[in-house]
């Protein structure tokens, strides 16, 4: 199989292309509250974990958890900025805080 690189056709939609696209659109927006509704109630039978953007164990919250405490009681801002402060301890170098 080649690996050929092809250059995208960039052009304006035709008004049936438009149109077709507005459809799906508004399908989509009609579905939304009902997607957003089974999301919650999936994550309701999941309360052992925490919701960042990807699905943690129940061992793994109580890590997530102790970043959270250690960056209320630090008065940092993130998650990141927990990180970013123990790879500075870890390195031995300053950092500036944000």
């Amino acid at each position: 199989m080649t690996r050929e690189i092809r250059r995208r056709i960039v052009r304006e939609a035709t008004p049936e292309e438009k149109a077709r696209h507005r459809l799906i659109r508004d399908e989509i927006q009609q579905e939304l509250p009902e997607l957003e509704r089974w999301a919650r109630e999936v994550a309701a039978g999941h309360q052992e974990r925490v919701a960042v953007g990807t699905v943690f164990t129940d061992r793994e919250t109580k890590v997530v958890e102790a970043i959270d405490d250690y960056a209320m009681k630090h008065s940092l801002n993130s998650r990141g900025a927990v990180v970013r402060e123990a790879l500075a301890h870890l390195l031995g170098i300053e950092i500036s805080r944000q």
